[in-house]
């Protein structure tokens, strides 16, 4: 995305006829005749800023870029990583204690307290951004950045003491790293505004970096198996890392954040000559338009026509600018985009619980967006405001399109284009708050709109409420039919043992009948041999008494 002196077409003949003749006062005369000449210029800041013109060209903003890059990617979505650092809990029986005597583990009681810690992280990670907006608006992203420091000292060190002393206080510790993070990415976003030229790649840099932040847990997991050590003494290790990448920032940063060069110059009175507006044409490739013999300056992101509109939105207060249309339309347009892919990472272990591979492939290359970082910071680069806006829209249709497709190899492809959607969307949000309100009250509406997009994304977790109910439903249903079957089945069971203990009883009795038939047979024949032989025997006698 090209840079632009966010000034709207005012005439700088005076400092062109100038530049090489007018004194300092003569300078300062027409600078503050400019700054008041057209009622559309852009309000910037009402204090000077205590960078001098030297930190947009030296070594130094170099150094600022990479420590707030690697804070970044160590601390600012970290919170986001939650499903690798779960597992790893789980595994080192984290809330063993709420199951029940011979239940399996994880119980579905542990599994809840665990969900409420990062339910309660992921809830300050948004919540608060409106907060630390203020406290940099206010005080300013030296201070800012200091607050991110102790929040996450503070996190690391109540984690340890939650393995030690209370696990619930895993929840309080969680919740610090929640807000830790977000606040060191608030106090940071600023400093792209020292590379005039590539400013908005840099921004892009920057969303890769809190992308990229997530896979900071899953580094965690690695190491507790490799090392068989507790997680908790992994946070103390990590913590003691952040103290040498903060402490450089704090003396690099100064207390009021770093605006775009021209801004700067206009609010230190300071010639924009025919050179400047030279250089910054052939590093972003503008055009500077003759209008009635007057040089402008002129936006290469926003059409002239639009600047116009975008101007009047900068000159407003913060209320205005938060009931503006551009405020209203920039939330409608992140949340719609944001909750697709919020609501696609929530399903994705429902879609593969049978095939895990998948899910690791997601999660890799979820966080594995910061290699599009160069592709996405050269699209903001070479195209405008509005194109980028399209661009957007167009690789989130794609990924919604994929992502209907239930053919497993299809959602491979889905995992790209999720993980590339993901970092343009951020860095178009983070450019547009910039190019289009200003710098005044950058951090309460980057905070407020951030909360907006959280609070639509909580359809989400509705929709998968929605869903489970719906599961147990057809369980209850299938269940209840199943009982059915095992009722009807039994009845049956039952009947036929009847009629079989029926058969069994009239065979016992038919067979009692003729054992009884035989046994009688039996006496009687027995009866009349015994007469028979008494009679042969009473004959004998007879004959043997008559000789």
């Amino acid at each position: 995305m090209k840079d632009y002196t966010k000034v709207n077409n005012y005439d700088i003949d005076d400092y062109n006829n100038d530049d090489n003749n007018s004194n300092n006062n003569n300078s300062n005369k027409n600078g503050a005749q400019l700054s008041s000449s057209n009622n559309q210029r852009v309000i910037i800041e009402k204090e000077v800023n205590d960078a001098s013109l030297s930190i947009y060209t030296n070594k130094s903003r170099y150094i600022i870029m990479i420590l707030a890059s690697f804070q970044m990617l160590l601390v600012s979505g970290m919170v986001f990583g939650w499903p690798a650092l779960e597992y790893e809990l789980e595994k080192q029986n984290v809330f063993k204690y709420l199951c029940d005597d011979g239940e399996g583990l994880p119980c579905p009681k542990q599994g809840s307290r665990l969900n409420l810690v990062y339910t309660i992280g992921a809830f300050t990670s948004t919540g608060s951004a409106f907060l630390t907006g203020a406290i940099y608006d206010r005080y300013g992203p030296r201070k800012t950045n200091f607050l991110s420091f102790l929040l996450l000292v503070l996190g690391c060190i109540l984690w340890y003491c939650s393995y030690l002393y209370e696990p619930n206080l895993y929840i309080l510790s969680f919740a610090l790293i929640g807000t830790g993070g977000p606040a060191c990415q608030v106090s940071l976003l600023h400093i792209s505004n020292l590379f005039p030229s590539t400013s908005s790649g840099i921004t892009s840099l920057f969303s890769g970096m809190f992308v990229g932040s997530s896979i900071i847990f899953k580094v965690f997991s690695l190491i507790a198996n490799r090392f068989s050590i507790q997680v908790s003494y992994i946070f103390l290790g990590y913590m003691i890392l952040l103290v040498p990448l903060f402490i450089p920032t704090w003396i690099l940063l100064r207390n009021k954040p770093f605006i775009p060069i021209n801004d700067f110059k206009i609010l230190n009175n300071i010639p924009i000559s025919s050179s400047d507006v030279k250089k910054n044409n052939d590093n972003n490739s503008s055009d500077i338009n003759n209008n009635n013999n007057s040089d402008t300056i002129q936006n290469n992101q926003i059409n002239p026509e639009s600047l116009n509109l975008f101007s009047n939105v900068r000159e407003q207060s913060i209320f205005t600018q938060i009931f503006s249309k551009e405020f209203f339309l920039l939330c409608f347009y992140m949340s719609f985009n944001s909750l697709h892919l919020v609501y696609y990472m929530g399903v994705v272990n429902n879609m593969f619980e049978d095939k895990q591979i998948y899910v690791d492939i997601f999660n890799y290359m979820w966080s594995g967006g910061v290699f599009f970082i160069p592709l996405v910071g050269w699209m903001m680069v070479k195209t405008s405001l509005h194109v980028n806006c399209f661009l957007v829209n167009l690789f989130a249709l794609v990924f919604g399109i994929l992502s209907s497709i239930d053919i497993n190899n299809v959602q491979l492809g889905t995992f790209v284009f999720a993980s590339f959607t993901n970092v343009s969307l951020w860095s178009f949000y983070f450019i547009y708050l910039s190019d289009v309100f200003g710098n005044n009250n950058y951090g309460k509406l980057l905070g407020l709109s951030s909360v907006v997009v959280a609070l639509v994304g909580l359809l989400e977790v509705c929709k998968l409420i929605i869903i489970n109910n719906n599961n147990n439903n057809n369980n209850n249903n299938n269940n209840n039919n199943n009982n059915n079957n095992n009722n009807n089945n039994n009845n049956n069971n039952n009947n036929n043992n009847n009629n079989n203990n029926n058969n069994n009883n009239n065979n016992n009795n038919n067979n009692n009948n003729n054992n009884n038939n035989n046994n009688n047979n039996n006496n009687n024949n027995n009866n009349n041999n015994n007469n028979n032989n008494n009679n042969n025997n009473n004959n004998n006698n007879s004959s043997n008494n008559n000789k």
